[in-house]
């Protein structure tokens, strides 16, 4: 169910039995954006029929569950069997374990006193502890669609090998995918800032801006996709085949042979003879000069590939650091771009710029490469400059002129 952010839904307890049947009846893909108005005064339960059951003089609580579908259980501190018996309204306590098994199954709930919404999908395993300082969610694996609200707490998503936080009183509407080999993290709206915990290395990702996380300590940074604003399962169109139309019967064209009678041709014949005058012999043309041989060209010497990579990433990176010489963010002029141990197709690989990432191009060109490199990482290798969609087109220019004047390698 979709509001406008102007409107804000007085949630109450006291909800039909039809209500109740329609709420249930979300599927995965809908998207959720909720805006409440929640207080401890706000909610009251009973013990009867189809209403609430439980006491909100709890101190263990921290929200209130708005939406259940399919396998969902709960494992609270203390419970010797996790509870499967839950319904709009149920108490969502301090440390909860929450399982959520295969689609269609899904679970919503509201934080108490910080009206964020958060949406754990199918296949999913994930935590929730609150304390003074903040909003913690331990996520095993799986997927989340959370709409933080401003606080006076940080909040934190935290995997095996990621830490994504939003800071106290900023917004956040974000996708999260947490997966053994990469984490994926989607900003539809506000901003967050990732953090990979092998390398230590952090980004902010801001509105429509996506971000992985590896278990290698990357962070590959990209603009998001509509695809990735949306959790939902992919379903394949099927296609139906068309309804044979019955074959007209066509007659074949009949063959018509009709004898046409030969006239004999009566008029004679006239054949025309033409001379043509014998070419005059042209004198023979005189013997071209022989050309003299040019002397043959020394060979060129051998490329020191290993001298120019220690001078590029020591030397030539410290002046840049230290002269602060201008460096530049790129992207990729079509698809991945390959990037090379030294400035040489025929060496190693030693990574790639995906499609739409941006990257450091540093002033240093050899043989047709420029250095790369990308945020947070430094020099990485060098990649061929003619596969860089440079931001102007003067940019190239500058940089083998820079690389000429600045940065030479002596014997």
């Amino acid at each position: 169910m979709e509001k406008s952010s102007g409107e804000k839904d007085l949630v109450t307890t006291e909800a039909s039995t039809s209500e109740l049947h329609e709420i249930s009846g979300l599927k995965q893909a809908d998207t959720i954006e909720t805006i409440l108005d929640l207080s401890s005064a706000a909610i009251t339960e009973s013990s009867t029929g189809n209403q609430l059951s439980e006491s909100d003089g709890n101190q263990n609580r921290i929200g209130r569950i708005l939406v259940q579908n399919g396998n969902v259980k709960i494992i609270s501190k203390g419970d010797p069997s996790p509870s499967d018996t839950l319904y709009p309204g149920r108490i969502i306590k301090n440390g909860d374990q929450i399982t959520v098994g295969a689609y269609p199954s899904y679970i919503s709930f509201v934080l108490d006193n910080e009206n964020s919404i958060v949406v754990i999908y199918d296949n999913s395993n994930v935590q929730v502890v609150i304390n003074e300082a903040n909003n913690l969610f331990k996520i095993k694996y799986g997927k989340m669609h959370v709409n933080i609200r401003p606080s006076s707490k940080f909040t934190d998503f935290v995997s095996e090998h990621s830490q994504a936080r939003v800071e106290k009183q900023d917004f956040a509407l974000i996708n999260l995918w947490i997966d053994e080999g990469r984490d994926q993290f989607v900003t539809i709206d506000g901003r967050a800032n990732v953090k990979n915990e092998l390398s230590g290395l952090s980004l902010i990702i801001e509105q429509k801006q996506k971000l992985f996380s590896t278990n290698i300590g990357q962070l590959i940074w990209s603009l998001a996709n509509e695809s990735d604003f949306v959790i939902g399962p992919k379903t394949d169109m099927e296609i139906l085949p068309l309804e044979k139309a019955p074959a007209k019967k066509v007659k074949p064209i009949q063959k018509i042979e009709k004898k046409v009678e030969k006239i004999l041709d009566t008029k004679p014949k006239i054949t025309l003879a033409v001379e043509t005058p014998a070419k005059p012999k042209l004198p023979p043309k005189p013997p071209e000069p022989t050309k003299p041989k040019l002397p043959p060209k020394p060979p060129e010497p051998a490329k020191n590939y290993d001298k120019i990579r220690d001078y590029d990433f020591n030397i030539a990176s410290e002046i840049i650091r230290r002269e602060s010489i201008v460096t530049y963010l790129e992207t990729p002029l079509m698809g991945d771009i390959p990037v090379y141990y030294l400035p040489d197709s025929n060496s190693n690989l030693v990574s790639s710029i995906s499609e739409n990432e941006k990257f450091i191009v540093y002033p240093i060109y050899r043989f047709g490469f420029v250095v790369v490199g990308r945020l947070g990482t430094g020099q990485l290798g060098y990649a061929e400059a003619e596969l860089i969609d440079f931001s102007s087109q003067d940019r190239l220019g500058k940089i083998i002129d820079l690389s000429k004047t600045r940065f030479i390698i002596e014997n």
